[in-house]
């Protein structure tokens, strides 16, 4: 009963204003208060069991004749009103939702691989305009398959077990460090070196890193033969590293938020950035991608067919500032029900040709000084013959 009055109290300072919140909740609006409540709240609140509704209400009915409701000298609110002007501010300053749909997504372009491989023009040129304006661009139809993608990762909870010091844990998901070097020493060790869940693990990793590599290639080759006469630098190759992401639902992992939910975490990303020039980012299933900087968070929805290649602070520095680096991340709430979870990849490369580029550019350079030099000393023979 008791449970059930605070109920009506509740609902009614919060559906009935015009009600005196100090006037006594008598038989006759608790009776109406009762009757207008929602269905759901009627029929049960807080597992009340139906029986003791209907005491409450048989005994809201029988207890006597109905009283008239409190009469209000002024319910309409005016504009002087310190609570009605409190009422209005607040609803000017609603807070925005964090949603996970494309309406708060920049216009990131999407290009075909196919495309950049036939050196189409438009799609290059899109590609480099969302590279220079968002740091970021997509690649659809790349070639990576979700079976392949899936298959990849069927011994992945044995091996993050076994090599468990390249295994961390962050928030509500679990990392694992892969590189050719690291896998070539991790196979030296006794227990790692016969076992045939490692060798498939290893191969099917050097596989998508492979493809990866190859598609990285491909997009810096594109954006260094288009960038015309511009000037560029070199950058250190860097060896290929990819880190490998569980994820599992959140509601079933501690409440820790990620390294890149903190305060710092920004520094930490750009001094990893700082060693790479592309990062390729491609799950397993539809997920959502977060662009995190200064200016805040921007997400979209992305997908297997569909891998999102981000903007490193090497070709920052390759490009003097024309392209810009960001950081970003994929995130995937898995099925509750779903042990096994969801998978991510992030590889982060320093393609070669990106100096090849500049190799290319410092030759013709010098080419170039010889022949107006050349010309120099032509033209001064020919004005001496002529003095003379």
């Amino acid at each position: 009963m008791h449970t059930m009055v605070q109920v009506i109290h509740a609902w009614r300072r919060a559906n009935h204003p015009d009600i005196a919140q100090n006037a006594p909740c008598n038989n006759y609006i608790s009776h109406l208060l009762l009757i207008s409540l929602p269905f759901d709240l009627r029929i049960s609140h807080n597992n009340l069991p139906i029986m003791a509704i209907a005491r409450i209400r048989s005994r809201l009915s029988t207890g006597g004749p109905a009283q008239p409701p409190s009469p209000m000298p002024n319910s309409r609110p005016t504009r002087n009103d310190p609570s009605f002007n409190n009422y209005v501010d607040k609803l000017k300053n609603i807070p925005e939702f964090d949603t996970t749909d494309d309406s708060n997504r920049p216009p990131i372009a999407e290009v075909e691989y196919k495309l950049i491989k036939a050196k189409d023009k438009n799609s290059i040129q899109q590609m480099m305009e969302s590279a220079a304006k968002f740091g970021m661009f997509r690649v659809s139809g790349h070639g990576i398959s979700p079976e392949e993608l899936n298959a990849a990762f069927t011994e992945a909870d044995f091996i993050f077990g076994l090599l468990a010091e390249r295994w961390s844990r962050d928030g509500d998901r679990e990392e694992f460090a892969w590189s050719r070097s690291a896998m070539a020493v991790a196979e030296r060790r006794r227990d790692v070196k016969n076992d045939e869940n490692f060798l498939k693990f290893r191969s099917k990793m050097d596989n998508i890193a492979n493809k990866l590599e190859a598609i990285a290639k491909d997009m810096a080759q594109a954006i260094g033969t288009n960038g015309g006469k511009q000037p560029r630098k070199k950058i250190k190759e860097n060896e290929t590293r990819m880190v490998l992401f569980k994820h599992n639902n959140s509601s079933l992992q501690p409440h820790t938020p990620r390294s890149s939910q903190t305060p710092r975490s920004l520094d930490g990303n750009r001094r990893d950035n700082a060693t790479f020039a592309l990062s390729i980012h491609i799950p397993t299933e539809q997920g959502e991608f977060r662009l995190i900087s200064e200016e805040g968070p921007v997400s979209f929805r992305t997908i297997p067919n569909t891998i999102v290649i981000t903007v490193g602070e090497q070709m920052e520095e390759w490009s003097y500032g024309e392209f810009r680096s960001v950081f970003g991340e994929i995130n995937i709430e898995p099925d509750i029900q779903d042990e096994k979870g969801a998978f991510s990849i992030e590889l982060k490369c320093s393609p070669s040709c990106l100096n090849d580029v500049v190799d290319k550019h410092d030759s013709i350079s010098i080419t170039d000084q010889i022949i107006f030099v050349v010309i120099v000393a032509i033209v001064y023979k020919l004005f001496s013959y002529m003095l003379s």
